[in-house]
């Protein structure tokens, strides 16, 4: 099993160079990644570029977007008759 859970040293070291390329350095990163690489490494790149560019997208989106519909810190009012709407003396 773990034969197939293996991650390559070349590709994983491609890819965190991608991700930390992008977000540092978009420019050269971009310029990168279209390059025809054909290595695993180069491979990683572009997939860790891909990551970090996606990341950045879904942190944009509002709550209700990435799927947290529920949001414990708003307070829901009570729906019973017994609560007084008197104002302040």
């Amino acid at each position: 099993m773990e034969e197939n859970d293996a991650i390559d040293p070349d590709y994983q070291k491609g890819f965190n160079e991608g991700y930390v390329f992008a977000k540092y350095l978009p420019e050269l990163s971009e310029k990168l990644s279209k390059a025809e690489l054909k290595s695993s490494r180069g491979i990683g790149f572009q997939d860790g570029r891909k990551e970090f560019i996606t990341a950045q997208v879904k942190d944009k989106f509002p709550d209700w977007l990435k799927g947290n519909r529920t949001n414990s810190d708003k307070a829901v009012p009570g729906k019973d008759k017994s609560r007084s709407i008197e104002p302040d003396k």
